[in-house]
């Protein structure tokens, strides 16, 4: 006879709709969700509308992951992403859902002006054929090369961006317009990401079209066509819109927490993941154990290693490799600093989204931008306010720097760019140990591996921004892609219960 000290759960409080009742994983519609970031949280609500029960369970003490905004000094910034582009569905559809379009906070026009570090100096990129004509961005050989583009036949096997565009656009487009757009995206080394994991878009129009430019102007075609459609429709669209929010990216995280209520449990550390065909899930944390019939693991990918190391599967040695998969994935360390300074102490305008540094500029700041010309009121007219971005897979040796040291390493390296006199007014820095996931080449086949491998367990789930798209967007849509296909499945196996009684 089997005692309670050989069942470490015996003495633990089950928290469940169906307490200490076997789980019947067809028809139970109890999810279980790890982690309240924007992944979390978005697929709870999603979930939650399609008739779910949820329980979201964060091991920190708020809402929301890296979406952090912050209001003090008189200003208001963010501690990690600065905005979002409204080109997502999903997007759309839970701003609208939790009542946040009314406090939708449009960029300004002059946001969407970019600029580049070149040889010391700072160059607007061009937005315009006659720009782009004459751009001192690019050499004319630079430009000229563009020309044989079409020409260009596709690739046989993976690529990384870098080798992608050297082979179709050549040498300059990767050094000065490509390189510095992946540091600012990933903070990651174009040389190692995988093409076709980490911009999807940009390898499709290859795929697609067989060249990058006959498709990018194919692609610019149609949205042009598609607007000027809603126009005569007198449809007003967001569509393609960069956004925030009155209170900063955090309101959207806040404002889906307070909708979930007391589906959510702060300051809660999942010890580990169970799971038995009679009782499905059980998620241990302390004294408490969870118990439902499907999980979403919306966590880091090391994290996801951690909780799956209780499961028994069938097939040890492809689980084992999945977890290898998982604790590859890197997140390197970026420090994000904001400092404000009087308008007089700048001689640039900074008339424009911000400034990024290619690595050719030898530089460990990536690049920064500029929240005050973004968004209006986010810091007194007198002053300027600015976000720098430092570290990342090419800056690491900022990493081993005090914090002090970072913000004058900075100062140092971006002063001859925005001409920036004397000391900022005040500076804060947000570290990130483990900031942005690196889809580096073979990316997509270690996910395809971890899916196979987590295949073994019915009903668990992975949401994260490790896979399928490190933007905010990309993980509102791909939270409505699961709550959608988990709610398909819901129906088919009632609907097949209901046919067989």
């Amino acid at each position: 006879m089997m005692h309670n000290d050989d069942k470490p759960w015996a003495n633990k409080q089950i928290l469940s709709p169906f307490p200490e009742v076997p789980v019947t994983l067809e028809h139970d519609n109890h999810v279980l969700i790890i982690g309240a970031g924007i992944s979390g949280l978005a697929s709870a609500w999603f979930l939650q509308q399609q008739g779910f029960v949820v329980t979201v369970l964060e091991a920190g003490n708020q809402v929301g992951g890296n979406l952090q905004s912050v209001q003090k000094h008189g200003c208001q910034w963010e501690r990690g992403p600065n905005s979002f582009i409204n080109n997502r569905p999903a997007m759309a559809q839970l701003i609208e859902q939790v009542g946040l379009k009314p406090h939708i906070v449009l960029a300004n026009k002059a946001a969407h002006r970019r600029y580049i570090g070149k040889k010391g100096a700072m160059l607007a990129l061009p937005s315009n054929i006659k720009e782009a004509l004459t751009t001192g961005v690019l050499s004319t050989f630079g430009k000229l090369r563009l020309l044989i583009e079409p020409f260009v036949g596709k690739a046989t096997s993976e690529e990384s961006i870098a080798e992608h565009v050297r082979r179709r656009l050549g040498h300059e487009m990767l050094d000065w317009l490509i390189d510095p757009f992946i540091s600012g995206v990933f903070a990651g080394d174009p040389e190692k990401l995988s093409v076709r994991a980490a911009v999807p878009k940009i390898y499709a129009l290859e795929s697609e079209y067989g060249s990058m430019i006959i498709g990018g102007v194919a692609k610019m075609k149609a949205k042009s066509r598609q607007k000027k459609l809603e126009k005569e429709q007198g449809i007003s669209s967001l569509d393609g819109a960069m956004m925030s929010f009155a209170g900063g990216l955090y309101q959207l995280p806040a404002t889906l927490a307070q909708k979930l209520g007391p589906a959510i449990s702060l300051n809660t550390q999942v010890d580990n993941i169970t799971y038995s065909a009679q009782f499905g899930y059980q998620a241990m944390s302390g004294d408490q154990i969870w118990q439902a019939s499907q999980v979403v693991l919306a966590v880091p990918a090391a994290q996801v290693a951690r909780l799956i190391d209780d499961l028994v599967p069938t097939d040890e040695a492809l689980l084992m490799q999945a977890k290898a998969c998982l604790q590859a994935i890197d997140y390197p360390a970026v420090a994000s600093i904001t400092m404000a300074f009087n308008k007089d102490q700048i001689e640039h305008a900074l008339d424009g989204f911000g400034c990024l540094l290619p690595t050719k500029e030898g530089k460990q700041t990536l690049g920064v931008l500029f929240p005050s010309s973004i968004f209006s009121q986010r810091c007194p007219d007198d002053q300027h306010l600015i976000t720098v971005f430092i570290g990342g897979g090419r800056g690491q040796h900022a990493m081993t720097l005090t914090p002090q040291q970072r913000t004058d390493l900075v100062m140092l390296e971006l002063s001859p760019y925005l001409g920036i006199q004397g000391q900022p007014l005040w500076h804060e820095e947000s570290l990130w140990p483990k900031a942005i996931p690196q889809y580096q080449l073979g990316h997509l086949p270690k996910v395809a591996l971890i899916d196979e491998a987590l295949a073994q367990f019915p009903g668990l789930h992975l949401r994260s921004n490790w896979r399928d798209g490190v933007a905010v967007g990309d993980c509102v849509e791909n939270a409505l892609q699961l709550a959608n296909m988990m709610s398909q499945k819901l129906v088919k196996a009632q609907t097949k219960t209901e046919t067989i009684t």
